[in-house]
């Protein structure tokens, strides 16, 4: 079969076999998709790659993936070589090259924090823009408030349906990364304007014919879009001076409040849905990092 026969099968084992969600397959595919050009191009059997064949595919990439790209392009391939490789195709010296192909080094960035106080300034600024209909706003800052007091993800956030949620205990069920369920939690503020959102829509109190609406929709009552998301979260996050504006800024300030507020890493680590606490433990670098700059400022011996 061909490379691309057995991409096919690969992204329908994500799907089937891992639950992968579609974001994650589309990633794995366009990833996939540039290999693909890159073995066809220079006439390359992909079933006897060799360390110098993955280095001249890094090389080629060098000016349009940054190493924290490439570093994903690699975790994309080991993925696919280690399904090849299960699937009978390529033999374990094969998979041992692509498996033991060095990551390219980066600096991992610190995220971005937002304070409550900040979040309350963008609440107020939508609630100001003229430009959008009560429906709108409301919706908007619900949107903002769950993720900044729940911690979800964006795929997770776009995919609730009525029926997810718990009004009187303040929880959502939501499918994480990996097809995983969970609990989400969230406060009485989001709890409040999430019900003036849907009593705005004439969708609350809760009917058994709406329960499979998607919570955020749009004008003409379609899920909004992963795109429309992030650009809508961007927007109202812009009237702030951060280092990121997306929707993960509002989940990196959940998970490091909660870490400011005494919370075990573990916990964190179930609240966010990760795999590994090493994804959390950045967080501990943040409130490190906050409060080295605290001292700087306030100690009698701190530099200023």
């Amino acid at each position: 079969m061909k490379f691309k026969d057995y991409q096919k099968e690969f992204l329908l084992f994500l799907e089937l076999e891992r639950g992968c969600s579609d974001h994650t397959i589309e990633v794995y595919n366009r990833d996939l998709n540039k290999y693909r050009i890159f073995i066809s191009k220079n006439r390359i059997n992909y079933c006897k790659v060799n360390k110098d064949i993955i280095f001249d595919f890094q090389a080629s990439l060098t000016n349009s993936l940054s190493p924290r790209s490439f570093s994903r392009m690699l975790s994309t391939m080991r993925t696919f070589y280690k399904f090849l490789h299960a699937e009978g195709i390529i033999n374990d010296v094969v998979l041992n090259t692509v498996k033991s192909y060095p990551s390219p080094q980066y600096k991992k960035s610190i995220p971005t924090f937002l304070s409550k106080e900040q979040i309350d300034q963008v609440l107020d600024k939508i609630n100001d823009d003229r430009k959008l209909s009560d429906i709108t706003k409301a919706r908007n800052q619900s949107i903002i408030m769950l993720f900044f007091t729940s911690g979800l993800r964006l795929e997770e956030l776009r995919s609730i349906r009525l029926r997810d949620i718990d009004f009187s205990k303040k929880k959502i069920r939501v499918v994480g990364k990996g097809n995983k369920e969970r609990i989400a939690n969230f406060n009485t503020k989001t709890n409040d304007l999430i019900i003036k959102y849907l009593k705005s829509l004439q969708k609350y109190p809760l009917i058994k014919t709406n329960f499979n609406n998607n919570l955020f929709v749009d004008e003409k009552n379609k899920n909004l879009s992963r795109n429309n998301i992030q650009y809508l979260v961007m927007k109202s996050l812009k009237t702030l001076t951060l280092n990121s504006y997306g929707p993960h800024s509002l989940r990196h300030s959940f998970a490091t409040h909660l870490l400011n507020e005494g919370v075990e890493i573990e916990t964190i680590k179930s609240l966010l849905g990760h795999k590994s606490i090493k994804s959390t433990q950045i967080y501990t670098h943040v409130t490190l990092q906050k409060l080295q700059e605290t001292i700087k400022k306030s100690h009698p011996r701190g530099e200023k």
